[in-house]
């Protein structure tokens, strides 16, 4: 049950995030998505799926020969809408982890808040709240 609503979610929030990205109107560090960006995408989508009631999403980056990777975890469950940025990896995966995911040695894991003291906070904001916008446009279109 959680991995189908939560994968609903992961959906929903990967669809806002291309619909907001096509606009041009994004952060510099967030314009090559789905590559480079799967650390502040992580963040900004754990820091909102917290606010949802449906589980404690955690911030996890792994390393591997020398690049980083980072992803949700939430009850065992790998959330990640970034993993198409490597060869043969889902563009949306919500599932206990597979062999490709037991590979990255952890690194950080916290639980997933966007940290105000960030670089780029305010831009991220802009961009948080712009796919919320898109979110709730796409709810409505759906519902109506």
């Amino acid at each position: 049950m959680l991995c189908s609503s939560v994968f609903e979610l992961a959906n929903a929030f990967r669809t806002a995030v291309e619909a907001v990205i096509k606009t041009g109107d994004i952060p510099m560090h967030i314009q090559g998505y789905p590559s480079g960006c799967c650390g502040i995408i992580s963040e900004l989508m754990g820091d909102y799926f917290n606010t949802l009631g449906v589980g404690e999403f955690f911030y996890v980056c792994g390393v591997k020969e020398g690049s980083s990777h980072a992803w949700l975890e939430v009850d065992g469950l790998i959330v990640d809408i970034t993993g198409d940025q490597f060869p043969a990896r889902p563009r949306i995966y919500v599932d206990k982890p597979d062999a490709w995911y037991c590979e990255w040695e952890l690194d950080i894991k916290h639980l997933a808040i966007h940290d105000s003291s960030a670089f780029f906070y305010g831009e991220e904001r802009r961009f948080l709240k712009r796919v919320l916008e898109q979110l709730i446009r796409s709810e409505t279109t759906a519902s109506g």
